[in-house]
């Protein structure tokens, strides 16, 4: 009996010794009141339950309670919220840094994960580049509108008949193969082998940092060599440079072809091409066209089908979207003047990202120690995020909780600037801000304009009967309800079609 008292006692003492300094090894000491921490939860088990589930009440009534900054209980640490009315300090402090945030948080330097290091290397020359050659560049809106037609026969069919697409692959297909036309270029915008490629890096690589974010930070540089996500981004890799390098090489090869003959080399105008011009690129073309995808896939896909989604709950919306598109085709022809012209579709656009609650914006790693406006000091290494839920404040919207595709058309109309998709501020932060504003956010909304206006012209949607889709909610983050049963037909009279 004593023993089994003994010993019962001792393995009790040994699993409390051990938590403790699983604990104190793990401590991070709060700067500002943790909104997610409770008496008796020895292992965080509720601590992280509610961020998982409630994270934006617990913003909201954190900020409340103690007007001041909160801090929230996450899996991997602490993270400080700031409210929305720093936003402006954030965007400016050159203490705080995106980039490097990024770079801890998605574990850059793992192998099969150097498209993030592309994405964020020092030298920063694909941002560079986003920025220069890919927004607003009007050449390249008839390479992407020629790529949308066929990828929607591809994946949605001219079946007159209603069917239910395959809500991830007839989704993230269009947007892909939409972007790789002027990622890649011709030679591989639609080949199938390709985009399996890339569109299977970028779900892997989610999954492996969210499965490496269930580790001990000490564990995962050896733990990553075991995990079966990690180990087919190494593989996918891979493939991805064997089969850019020969792309590259059969430019190189009609480069001088043409040198030899004294004509003209061909011209192509994607970031393959500007990317081989770049002087000193140490890039492998494989990985920057990962880091691409891996940027730019899935937020625009999400945000893509959303939009789905809205039109297909509001039909009221799909005659004037559809007028409004071809006038402005036809008054200004293909190109980014009648993009901008149509402010319904693109009040439509920025609704729909409001309906996709992502809680935070303006993530923040501190580089260098720091002092907010009130002097309260931010020691470096601190991860730092800006509250967002003003995009559903009834003091900013009016009837938050309701879609209104008109809704920032009105605001736009009354003098609101910010009010265009493409722009970002206080109340709506899904873009960034400042010098790390999204720089393909320009690029996004001319291929989502395209993509939309094929499929207003071309195509009826509606929601399977007595569906009704409900985002996923990830802790401060959420995702399109991944079960989502959207039917489409293509519609019977296409003959005044202007594209």
């Amino acid at each position: 009996m004593f023993g089994q008292i003994f010993s019962s006692v001792f393995a009790w003492t040994l699993i409390a010794i051990l938590a403790g300094l699983y604990r104190f090894t793990t401590k991070q000491r709060p700067i500002f009141p943790v909104v997610n921490d409770y008496r008796g939860d020895f292992f965080r088990r509720k601590a992280y339950r509610e961020y998982n589930q409630n994270a934006k009440k617990l913003i909201v009534d954190g900020l409340a309670k103690h007007g001041s900054p909160i801090t929230l209980r996450v899996p991997d640490g602490l993270k400080i919220v700031l409210p929305s009315a720093l936003s402006e300090w954030v965007k400016t402090n050159r203490d705080l840094d995106h980039q490097e945030l990024i770079r801890e948080e998605y574990f850059a330097g793992f192998p099969g994960f150097e498209a993030q290091d592309t994405l964020h290397a020092p030298d920063g020359m694909l941002i560079k580049l986003l920025r220069t050659n890919l927004s607003q560049n009007e050449e390249i809106v008839p390479t992407v509108n020629r790529h949308i037609g066929p990828a929607l026969q591809h994946y949605w069919g001219d079946s007159g008949i209603w069917h239910t697409i395959d809500w991830e692959d007839d989704t993230t297909g269009i947007i892909s193969r939409a972007a790789a036309s002027i990622f890649v270029g011709p030679e591989k915008a639609a080949d199938d082998e390709w985009q399996t490629v890339v569109q299977a890096y970028v779900r892997e690589y989610f999954a492996a940092v969210s499965e490496l974010h269930t580790w001990r930070a000490s564990l995962r540089p050896i733990v990553q060599w075991f995990l079966p996500h990690a180990s087919a981004c190494r593989r996918l890799l891979h493939q991805s440079r064997a089969i850019m390098q020969e792309v590259v090489r059969k430019r190189e090869r009609e480069a001088q072809a043409a040198e030899d003959q004294g004509l003209v080399a061909p011209r192509y105008n994607d970031v393959l091409a500007w990317t081989m011009q770049v002087p000193d690129n140490k890039h492998p073309a494989g990985d920057i066209q990962l880091a691409l995808a891996m940027a730019a896939l899935f937020t625009t896909t999400e945000l893509f089908k959303q939009i789905l989604i809205n039109i297909a709950r509001h039909p009221e919306l799909v005659e004037p979207l559809r007028k409004e598109i071809k006038t402005s085709l036809l008054g200004h022809g293909l190109g980014l003047t009648a993009l901008a012209k149509m402010e319904l579709l693109d009040s439509v656009m920025k609704e729909s990202q409001r309906q996709i609650p992502v809680t935070v914006g303006l993530e923040r790693k501190v580089i260098r120690d720091t002092s907010l406006p009130d002097g309260t000091k931010l020691p470096k290494g601190s991860h730092i995020m800006v509250d967002a839920t003003d995009m559903w404040n009834p003091e900013v919207h009016v009837n938050p909780e309701v879609f209104d595709g008109y809704r920032f058309l009105k605001r736009r109309h009354a003098g609101d600037k910010a009010s265009q998709f493409v722009q970002s501020s206080r109340e709506h932060i899904v873009f960034g801000g400042g010098r790390h504003i999204c720089p393909g956010r320009f690029f996004a909304g001319t291929e989502l304009k395209l993509c939309l206006a094929h499929i207003l012209l071309k195509y009826d949607i509606r929601l399977k009967e007595g569906y009704y889709p409900q985002p996923m909610v990830l802790g401060v983050y959420a995702i399109v309800d991944p079960m989502t049963q959207l039917e489409v037909r293509r519609r019977e009279h296409t003959e005044d079609l202007v594209f």
